[in-house]
């Protein structure tokens, strides 16, 4: 069984388990049902749910997609060959003033670890968003991480000529923030090819409270909050002050 870190060597594999643990139409349809009674013309999309980010293509949205690892930007590069992808971090993002909506779904907040970190990555979406833009993100839920089979238990996902079996579990690292531990194995079996790899690494979780407080003190004014398409986490909006 091989070490390695999900974004890199399995960077395929792990793109094929988003999209058989979720449902990209029906996801895509949550995002649509909140965000377009702003009509956003560009819409710049972080983080890997790329099946997600080709049904809101399909709906008409005008998408920029962004990841930080050169495996997963070339994973999106494949899928979405008429879509601009570029390789950055969220705290880090290069652009300025550009759209009218951010997106970041998939729960990518949870690699800010650090307050630090997390004020970097609003000020970047910030400078992406042009005035009075829009933040929509989601946020795995302090009350609810350590209590859902997606983190403590088995998920087995098939598809075409594919099935990937993951068991995880979860250990409290901190409260203040609210960090876990969360090792991983898989299981896949692909075209008659049977292999194993692990992964282990730290998800931080929040309140609901607090990502408003946050928003608040780094220039957003939270417009919208609730549950997100699965039973780990919440969603926010955000408007650019």
């Amino acid at each position: 069984m091989k070490n390695s870190t999900l974004y890199s060597e399995f960077a395929s594999v792990c793109a094929k388990f988003y999209d058989l643990s979720i449902d990209p139409k029906k996801v895509a349809d949550f995002v649509d049902s909140k965000v377009k009674k702003f009509k956003p013309k560009k819409v710049l999309f972080v983080g890997g749910f790329f099946a997600v980010a080709k049904e809101l293509i399909k709906m008409g949205y005008d998408l920029t997609v962004v990841d930080y690892t050169d495996e997963m930007v070339k994973e999106a590069e494949t899928r979405l060959t008429k879509t601009r992808v570029f390789k950055a971090d969220l705290r880090d993002l290069p652009f300025e003033n550009e759209f009218d909506l951010v997106l970041v779904i998939g729960r990518v907040f949870t690699h800010m670890y650090s307050d630090y970190d997390l004020a970097r990555a609003f000020q970047s979406v910030s400078k992406a968003l042009k005035p009075s833009g829009l933040l929509l993100f989601d946020n795995y839920e302090s009350l609810k991480i350590q209590n859902t089979k997606y983190f403590n238990g088995e998920i087995k996902v098939k598809g075409k000529n594919i099935e990937i079996t993951r068991k995880s579990s979860t250990k409290l690292l901190s409260k203040q923030p609210f960090i876990v531990n969360w090792k991983q194995i898989y299981a896949v079996e692909e075209n008659g090819k049977v292999s194993k790899f692990k992964d282990e690494l730290k998800h931080r979780a929040f309140s609901r409270r607090e990502i408003k407080n946050y928003l608040e003190k780094n220039g957003f004014e939270q417009i919208d909050s609730g549950d997100n398409f699965d039973e780990t986490s919440f969603y926010s909006i955000a408007k650019k002050q």
